[in-house]
């Protein structure tokens, strides 16, 4: 009998201490975005920019993240498999945009 409590005593404790370090060490998917053209996303402070189309156009995300902070993270290999990504500091929001004929078309913005 004390070896059952004493079992499930350190089972208990086990989960307490490492559920939450598992949970630190794994950063969210916050945001997505898809269009025929591709997608972005986020996990974390990292957006993905993907061309899922092979028509020669580029796909790119365009982010914004806090005070003046603004760029593009292009997915450089066309279609073929893989993403672009790129760090940003304090990430807030994106879109993914194709690169098209005239003016880009965009997705909406989307927070994170």
């Amino acid at each position: 009998m004390r070896m059952k409590r004493a079992t499930k005593r350190l089972g208990v404790i086990t989960a307490l201490v490492v559920g939450p370090l598992m949970l630190a060490a794994t950063p969210a998917l916050a945001a997505s975005v898809s269009r025929s053209y591709g997608n972005a996303y986020n996990s974390g402070n990292t957006v993905y920019a993907c061309d899922t189309r092979e028509d020669g156009d580029g796909v790119y995300a365009e982010y914004w993240g806090s005070g003046t902070t603004h760029g593009y993270v292009w997915d450089g290999n066309g279609s073929q498999a893989g993403c672009g990504s790129g760090w940003v500091s304090s990430l807030r929001t994106f879109r993914v945009c194709v690169d098209d004929f005239g003016s880009d078309t965009c997705s909406d913005r989307v927070g994170v």
